[in-house]
């Protein structure tokens, strides 16, 4: 692959996504999420050839855990089981100490700060937006609540289609600086874009999948806790749960981080994010996340998640969506945190198992790569229990 031949028109797009995700500070500006000083939390390997577990792909076809890795663009793969490594596979180039880009599991990382605030009652979870961002009184997200934007219930006019030229989400990658501006009527920052965004339904009716919402969530947090989001992630989760590397954000021209999607990490330490939440948002004996919004992640409103998601709701029929996770079973407590190109981080505490996969899809979205990821993960955990 010519490396020189990738621009920020096709970053985004295959064959150059799988070199770009991997090396985002070579193409959008970035930040560091520091890791601080503290010690690394080492984990004991056990490791288990899981390479023979055998799975029913969605097409029906049988296939076991490594014909999915390898026909899922895999970067690299990870599973956790009782705090020990017992898989850690790398491929396309990954190494230990890569940062992956990780798309939408960066919601889940802006979500969890916020839990903190909301702990630390420095967020009311129940109070309007605009008591935080005054700015937006005269936006859509006016009497949208704290709750509504966290799970996604808002009425926010946002079409989440990465195809359409016209839908407002094209407008938020030129925004956040992953696309060139194409007109002065472009939106100069992600905060511009939230501000000018129109609602088209009343808060509250339903779950809509809104990438926008985690930026407002990021913004509240960055207004509250007076700084920026990178510094106060790392300083309330990254240098709290262990990490080994430092961490980053991509970064919009004014230097607001894409709270939605700019995340990028190391395989290992995406792998001691989701045992933070396997452990009750505990590690090393400190409480870093309230056990309160931890479980709340597990489960969620079924009906709501229904409306618009009854094909995936199809086959997980007790899915949802809470707290910036993907509620994939809620009455066994599974969830995940995902991305689009194949970013996730699934976690199933009945056999205190997490699974790490980040990958570059040749596409935005795969509903046959997705459901195969999601059905190998829960074959390792059934063979792991």
């Amino acid at each position: 692959m010519n490396h020189q031949a990738i621009t920020l028109a096709n970053w985004d797009t295959p064959p150059y996504n799988r070199h770009s995700f991997l090396n985002m500070k070579d193409y959008i500006p970035v930040t560091p999420v520091s890791r601080g000083d503290g010690p690394v939390r080492d984990f004991t390997q056990n490791l288990i050839d899981l390479d023979k577990v055998e799975l029913t792909r969605i097409n029906g076809s049988a296939a076991t855990v490594l014909d999915v890795l390898d026909t899922t663009e895999t970067d690299g793969f990870l599973v956790l089981h009782k705090g020990e490594i017992v898989c850690e596979k790398y491929f396309n180039s990954m190494q230990p100490d890569t940062l992956h880009l990780v798309q939408s599991v960066s919601k889940s990382v802006t979500g969890t700060l916020l839990g903190i605030y909301i702990d630390r009652g420095l967020v009311d979870r129940n109070a309007l937006v605009t008591t935080y961002l005054p700015e937006l009184k005269s936006s859509g997200y006016a009497g949208a609540s704290v709750n509504h934007v966290v799970n996604m219930k808002t009425g926010i006019k946002f079409e989440e289609d990465y195809t359409n030229p016209d839908a407002e989400f094209v407008f938020l990658d030129r925004a956040a600086g992953w696309k060139e501006f194409e007109s002065d009527s472009d939106p100069r920052s992600i905060h511009d874009l939230i501000a000018s965004l129109e609602g088209e339904r009343p808060h509250g009716e339903y779950f809509q999948y809104r990438s926008i919402d985690t930026d407002v969530l990021a913004w509240i947090c960055e207004r509250v806790g007076g700084a920026p989001l990178a510094a106060l992630i790392s300083t309330e989760i990254w240098s709290k749960i262990g990490a080994e590397y430092d961490a980053s954000f991509t970064v919009d021209h004014q230097g607001t981080a894409l709270a939605d999607g700019g995340f990028n990490a190391t395989l290992r330490d995406l792998g001691r994010f989701g045992q933070m939440y396997l452990d009750g948002g505990m590690v090393a004996g400190q409480q870093v996340i309230n056990t309160d919004w931890v479980e709340e992640c597990r489960r969620g409103d079924t009906d709501s998640f229904r409306v618009l998601y009854s094909e995936f709701a199809s086959h997980y029929p007790n899915a949802a969506y809470s707290n910036q996770w993907w509620v994939v079973d809620a009455e066994r407590g599974v969830y995940s945190a995902r991305g689009v190109f194949g970013q996730m981080i699934y976690i199933d505490p009945q056999s205190e198992t997490v699974a790490v996969k980040v990958s570059t899809w040749p596409d935005f979205l795969d509903t046959d790569r997705a459901l195969d990821t999601y059905r190998m993960c829960a074959a390792i955990s059934a063979f792991l229990i």
